[in-house]
């Protein structure tokens, strides 16, 4: 089974959209899957409406909240703990990510001896306005973090 953590943080907007997409991964799965979705103490109604959707949808889910917004990793870890599954998948409730990529993963993951499978973005198709911040802070901490490692040998 796969299980596939989702975090969620103020998508109260995007919820409908994301319950049918895990829809269709559970299909895709043939049932042989498992959705975990941490609300990682969003403001907004997210926890509600999931609360009162979940049991509505035809595949198998779980529903945590974090009492207040202790960031994705934490969230992930929540939801990993979770999990039943044989094999993991992260996803933010945002959909950046494919959801196709979760079924190529699995796929990976069920046909041979590999334990893993990460994805990298190899290019993102951000506004300029966003691409600038980003780019001096990947590069300022790519830096620090060089420094740290070249004091610390």
């Amino acid at each position: 089974m796969l299980t596939v953590v989702i975090t969620v943080y103020r998508n109260e907007g995007s919820i409908p959209e994301l319950l049918d997409v895990v829809e269709g991964l559970n299909a895709n799965l043939k049932g042989e899957f498992e959705a975990v979705f941490v609300v990682d103490g969003s403001p907004d109604r997210c926890y509600e409406i999931l609360l009162n959707t979940l049991p509505t949808r035809p595949f198998r889910a779980k529903l945590a909240l974090l009492s207040r917004n202790f960031g994705s990793f934490s969230a992930i870890r929540a939801g990993l703990e979770t999990g039943e599954g044989k094999y993991f998948a992260v996803m933010a409730a945002d959909l950046q990510e494919p959801p196709g990529l979760v079924l190529e993963m699995a796929g990976v993951l069920r046909s041979g001896d590999i334990d893993v499978a990460v994805g990298v973005r190899e290019k993102r198709e951000d506004p300029l306005m966003a691409r600038i911040p980003s780019r001096f802070f990947g590069g300022f901490t790519s830096d620090l973090l060089f420094r740290r490692f070249h004091q610390a040998g």
